[in-house]
């Protein structure tokens, strides 16, 4: 029998729930399992033949007739665009690395990405994993956390600079967006498409060219992410703008706390995200 199986709707409303007791360190499992459930339960049928495989994600929890009281998790995509999330409450995380070693529901040949928190005992285990079957894995634990709750998110105000319009992006825009982002893969386009289309994106224009010359998107984890100006365009309250736009969207829209993730040495987007008054 496998040690995992599929969260069926209650369960993951449970998951979202007992998470939601440790905000604001929980932060990011919170709102990774909302963008699950809210896309799992408003994608149709129709709609999962074009969606990007990273946007189809199932949440698995332990099996077991004892409940999920450890708030143990994985969550992978599909095969196209295979990305792995994982936590638990558990200290060691024994039920966590004991389902990791022995699931089927892990497709470790097609090399997935895994991201997991600052569980150096989950980041070991993987490690092992990996190496047995000579597989490699890429995890990734090291940026910040950062948070607003929904209440301040939702009154955040902005100005939009004179030479520019904010617009929400158009699913066309994705290619641009793709080609600006420093991590692209194979799929990443698509996944660009998709984010675009059912969670929400925003862009600076150029007023006499039309040109987008800014961007910031709400990405799978329902963060604000790949905040980017182009170059020759910095320094002109563009960031600011974009992300205030994108925090307030999600605040609204979806009426849940809003978080973002950088890197700790990306000193410019911390003091940015803390001006706007984001805390880690």
């Amino acid at each position: 029998m496998d040690p995992l199986r599929p969260a069926r709707v209650e369960e993951l409303k449970h998951l979202i729930g007992i998470y939601k007791q440790f905000l604001p360190q929980s932060i990011q499992f919170v709102s990774l399992l909302q963008n699950i459930l809210r896309t799992n339960l408003t994608l149709h049928d129709t709609d999962k033949e074009q969606v990007s495989h990273r946007l189809q994600k199932t949440v698995y929890i332990p099996n077991n007739e004892k409940g999920n009281r450890l708030a143990t998790f994985v969550a992978i995509s599909r095969e196209e665009d295979l990305f792995i999330f994982m936590n638990t409450l558990e200290v060691p995380p024994t039920e966590l690395t004991h389902a990791l070693e022995h699931t089927t529901y892990i497709k470790w040949g097609i090399k997935p990405m895994f991201v997991i928190g600052d569980n150096s005992e989950i980041r070991a285990k993987l490690s092992q994993l990996t190496v047995e079957p000579k597989v490699q894995f890429e995890s990734w634990s090291d940026c910040v956390n950062y948070w607003m709750p929904q209440t301040e998110a939702a009154k955040l105000s902005y100005i939009v600079p004179g030479d520019v319009e904010l617009k929400p992006l158009q699913v066309q825009h994705a290619k641009q967006l793709n080609e600006w982002w420093p991590y692209r893969y194979r799929t990443s386009q698509q996944y660009f498409e998709s984010a675009i289309k059912y969670f929400g994106a925003f862009g600076l224009f150029d007023k006499t060219s039309g040109e987008l010359v800014a961007c910031v998107f709400q990405n799978d984890h329902d963060a604000v992410g790949h905040l980017y100006t182009v170059p020759e365009r910095c320094n002109r309250g563009y960031g600011c703008t974009l992300a205030k736009a994108i925090t307030k969207h999600i605040a609204v829209q979806y009426k849940q706390d809003v978080h973002t993730f950088i890197a700790g040495n990306n000193e410019i987007s911390i003091r940015l995200f803390n001006k706007i008054g984001y805390k880690a």
